[in-house]
């Protein structure tokens, strides 16, 4: 064996350190954007979130499925909250510097409380027939969250999809969704 340090050389051209730089800014991008704030919502005409549900007590995602017992109530708890605002990388917007997250800025919604109503509508997997729908409103100012408790009746064995939809409180007359995540979905089989 030869006691010579060994020497690699790597040759970067300017191909190779441009996709370099374009990878670099971009996981730059989206790490700022992931980290830019809690109460901000992608979407930009939508202020209201739908935060977090809970099924008997056990947290679970939108687009999961979850087991339960035949023939007892249960509580379906479904926290929503009204963003502060949302992201952008352009913009006339937030302007001091302590605010501003890297790489661009938020827009804020309009300071006023918002109404709304949360539906949760229940229905058949496989039939697609409509089992309960249940309907709350309230209230919320920029920055507050509130959950909402619905008690289920016993369900029949079966497969259910729990949809989870925040509208405008002027739902008799048409109404509009106003959460960005609204008619999200938890698959529920009961057995």
């Amino acid at each position: 064996m030869s006691s010579e340090p060994l020497v690699y050389t790597i040759v970067i051209d300017g191909k190779r350190l441009l996709a370099i730089s374009i990878i670099i800014a971009t996981v730059i991008s989206f790490t700022s954007i992931y980290v830019s704030g809690y109460y901000i919502t992608q979407d930009q005409s939508l202020p209201i979130h739908g935060e977090s549900i809970k099924i008997n007590g056990t947290s679970v995602a939108f687009n999961s499925i979850v087991s339960l017992n035949a023939g007892a109530q249960f509580d379906v708890n479904f926290t929503v909250l009204f963003a502060e605002g949302y992201f952008t990388s352009q913009g006339i917007y937030y302007a001091s510097p302590s605010q501003v997250p890297p790489g661009g800025y938020y827009a804020l919604f309009p300071s006023a409380a918002q109404t709304h109503l949360v539906i949760l509508q229940i229905y058949n997997n496989l039939t697609f027939s409509a089992v309960e729908l249940k309907i709350q409103g309230g209230s919320l100012q920029p920055g507050d969250k509130i959950t909402y408790n619905f008690t289920i009746n016993p369900l029949p064995p079966g497969e259910y999809i729990f949809k989870f939809m925040v509208w405008s409180n002027w739902i008799s007359q048409g109404g509009n969704r106003i959460a960005d995540n609204s008619g999200g979905y938890v698959k529920v089989v009961v057995s």
